[in-house]
């Protein structure tokens, strides 16, 4: 099947740091015709992203957009950026222009979003992909290639359609989900590990300054492999924890009990309970390869 994006002609994204970035680079590595236009605060990203030829033309004011060329406009800021962002470019919005985005909050956020652009077209989209880094200097061809890509909507229709075709083009396996289902899966398989990396790096600071030892000195793989995503932008993952604070929370209380069952069996010097608790997460973690 050729590849159209959609038929979306131009482009906007708000955003330009990583996974703004990586769609920009990825249309056209793919063989996107149209045009690509970028906007962020940071004149430095702006410049970078004309540098390196990742978008058409870049702003770092709204009102300088040809907006009358956009037909789909792509949030790729924090998400608790949305609805400031939502507002500020309903004016200049066609009725006919598709928004969406690539947060990965949906929740009540995407209803927000479709009342403050309402009548124009928002569908929420999660893109499954990313790396701990940031910027658009880090932006990665075919970052979406072989991904999991959510679109968070209540009914199909000619955009999301529109917007399925998009992400296919671009390499990603598109499924379907209800938001605030997708805020409860994604809490548990992205937030939580990503709280954990950071709990687990602050709980080695903590021991560092309790003992006097820099532990940071002596990691090994294991650990650099575990804490990786810690290294994730502290803004993005503070706006992601409270956007999904009950998810979030829940989880992690969750969590707690987990480690509070293998601590009582490390006590108790349970090795039966040790033996199966490890085997199950063993053998569970094994089938994910």
């Amino acid at each position: 099947m050729d590849k159209d994006f959609g038929g979306f002609k131009n482009i906007l994204i708000i955003g330009l740091g990583l996974i703004g970035g990586s769609i920009a680079v990825s249309l056209k590595s793919s063989g996107y015709r149209g045009k690509i236009y970028g906007f962020d605060l940071s004149s430095e990203r702006v410049k970078k992203a004309v540098e390196l030829q990742a978008v058409d033309e870049a702003y770092t004011q709204l009102e300088d957009i040809p907006w009358d060329e956009i037909d789909l406009v792509i949030l790729a800021t924090p998400v608790k950026t949305f609805e400031e962002i939502a507002k500020k470019i309903k004016p200049f919005l066609r009725k006919d222009t598709v928004v969406t985005d690539v947060g990965s909050v949906k929740g009540s956020l995407v209803e927000k979003i479709q009342n403050i652009l309402s009548p124009v077209k928002f569908i929420g989209a999660h893109p499954i992909a990313g790396t701990e880094k940031e910027g658009i200097e880090n932006a990665v061809v075919g970052l979406f290639k072989g991904k999991k890509l959510i679109l968070t909507i209540d009914r199909e229709d000619e955009s999301t359609k529109r917007l399925e075709k998009f992400w296919t083009d671009l390499g990603a396996k598109v499924e379907v989900m209800d938001p605030h289902t997708h805020d409860f899966v994604f809490a548990s398989v992205s937030h939580l590990p990503h709280a954990v990396a950071f709990a687990l790096v602050d709980a080695l600071i903590e021991l560092s300054k309790e003992t006097g030892i820099d532990l940071f000195l002596y990691p090994g793989a294991g650990f650099k492999d575990f804490t990786r995503i810690a290294a994730s932008s502290p803004t993005v993952w503070k706006d992601i924890f409270i956007e999904n604070k009950d998810n979030v929370v829940h989880t992690i209380e969750r969590f707690i009990q987990s480690m509070e069952k293998l601590k009582e069996y490390i006590q108790k010097e349970d090795e039966d309970n040790l033996i199966r608790i490890l085997s199950e997460s063993r053998e569970k973690r094994l089938s994910l390869d």
